[in-house]
């Protein structure tokens, strides 16, 4: 895992959205993002879930709604990577733009808890589902569906959901924003998505979207709520909490990694954002994840 990719999602044959089924040895998708919903329910398997500065433990029967442009990736526990290992990951995944649903949804009293679920899921949602049945079953379903009855049958599956009893996976200081917000928007989240491990001038992101530097700083903040440099700093320590989660790499690469030049201004950079140092972090992590017998 060196970079956050960008996935470009092909709906199915004969359909606006797409419904797969994935079974490896282990999970493979790297920390990614798409302007897509993702609707991801584990049938095989567990490991550790990211979702933007999220991380925690996932196993059979998980089921989480990511929003768009959220990054998130599933890494399986380490046995599943031994050649010994006889046991197989699976899920089902669902991709869907905001476009399969009815023009004007929000204002729609039919679609009001669909409304407010993908709203939520800005921050990426678990659900705790008492009727459990009812909703994997649908989204089996959707796998083989076709025609009417597929739309019809995530519509079903949406609303549930949003019936239901669910928690935020990222917290509410990470929040990434669509690349359908606005044009300008969309170009420059785009351009840090794939830069942010290099240096990056606010010039250069200015020259980009064809306005000057003061004009782009507003209007950016005012779309989204938040400067460029703030956006930017979040999307590195979100890298650099999947990295230090995940490697043994020092904290030290991990910042020059991340894109900071700097390692005390990452450690500041890093508090500011989580909260907590980033050996801090990195403890608590081990403790809660890879060793729970000591809590």
């Amino acid at each position: 895992m060196t970079q956050m990719e960008f996935e470009q999602v092909v709906p199915d044959r004969d359909s606006s959205f797409k419904v797969a089924v994935f079974e490896a040895a282990h999970f493979t998708a790297p920390l990614h993002f798409h302007p897509e919903y993702e609707l991801v329910l584990i049938e095989e398997g567990d490991g550790i879930c990211f979702c933007g500065d999220y991380n925690g433990k996932f196993s059979q029967g998980h089921l989480a709604l990511f929003g768009k442009g959220l990054p998130h990736f599933y890494l399986s526990e380490d046995r599943f990577y031994k050649a010994t290992c006889r046991e197989r990951c699976r899920s089902i995944y669902v991709q869907f733009g905001e476009h399969i649903l009815p023009e004007q949804y929000e204002r729609m009293p039919e679609f009001r808890t669909v409304n407010k679920v993908l709203k939520d899921a800005d921050r990426g949602i678990g659900f705790q589902i008492q009727d459990r049945d009812e909703i994997i079953g649908l989204i089996r379903s959707m796998a083989e569906a076709e025609g009417i009855e597929k739309v019809l049958t995530l519509y079903r599956i949406l609303d549930l959901l949003g019936r239901s009893k669910y928690m935020f996976l990222a917290s509410s200081r990470f929040q990434h924003h669509s690349e359908n917000l606005h044009p300008v928007c969309s170009k420059v989240i785009s351009y840090l998505n794939t830069h942010y491990q290099q240096p990056i001038s606010l010039d250069i992101l200015a020259q980009n979207v064809c306005m000057n530097r003061s004009a782009l700083c507003r209007r950016f903040k005012s779309i989204t709520g938040k400067t460029i440099v703030t956006f930017l700093n979040e999307l590195r320590v979100a890298y650099a909490c999947t990295l230090m989660a995940n490697t043994n790499k020092p904290i030290s690469e991990i910042a020059y990694e991340c894109g900071f030049r700097n390692l005390s201004h990452f450690n500041s950079v890093f508090k500011k954002c989580t909260q907590q140092t980033p050996c801090t972090y990195r403890n608590v992590y081990v403790v809660r994840y890879r060793h729970p017998d000591r809590t």
